[in-house]
């Protein structure tokens, strides 16, 4: 009768000691409206808030998605995701050169939390690709990945820079 005893106490001690010790979720984080790398500032915009479902992307992964400003969405672009996840490209088109938002994209993924673990050129395309991965409150990691197209000029002269955004829930395999 002790031993029983013993074991169910020791167990409500244990449950005790976590529950008070277990920093419980973290808060989610917010990201100031306006920040500025290499005078681009971020758009207040978020660019993938149209396209939550179900709650996902959460909240602290879904405001660590930066866009600069001046930015214009040019099209929604297929993934080839399957329908259990989220996964969403989208195309814009800047004023600013490849070179600024290539620093735009580098310095404001990594200061809102996103880890860059490559840099170099897309697969079967011109330009310079960052992709990045940041684990989210809901217990997923997701990857950001970010295309910044070669920069054009108009007869003008005038530039324009396309730049394509794909976030998406990682797979267990990935």
């Amino acid at each position: 009768m002790i031993v029983p005893l013993c074991a169910v106490g020791m167990l409500v001690l244990f449950i005790g000691i976590n529950s008070i010790d277990s920093p419980g979720r973290p808060p989610a984080t917010t990201i100031p409206a306006l920040s500025s790398t290499l005078g681009l500032t971020v758009s207040p915009v978020n660019p993938f808030e149209p396209l939550i479902v179900s709650g996902e992307p959460p909240p602290d992964v879904l405001n660590s998605v930066v866009l600069p400003s001046p930015s214009t969405q040019v099209a929604s672009l297929p993934t080839g995701a399957s329908p259990s996840s989220f996964d969403a490209s989208l195309l814009y088109s800047s004023p600013s050169s490849q070179g600024a938002l290539y620093s735009f994209f580098h310095t404001e993924m990594a200061g809102h939390g996103w880890r860059i673990f490559s840099v170099g050129t897309p697969v079967n395309q011109k330009g310079i690709e960052i992709l990045a991965q940041k684990s989210g409150t809901d217990g997923w990691f997701w990857e950001e990945g970010v295309i910044i197209h070669p920069t054009k000029f108009s007869p003008s002269s005038t530039q324009s820079t396309r730049f394509t955004i794909r976030l998406y829930q990682a797979s267990q395999d990935s």
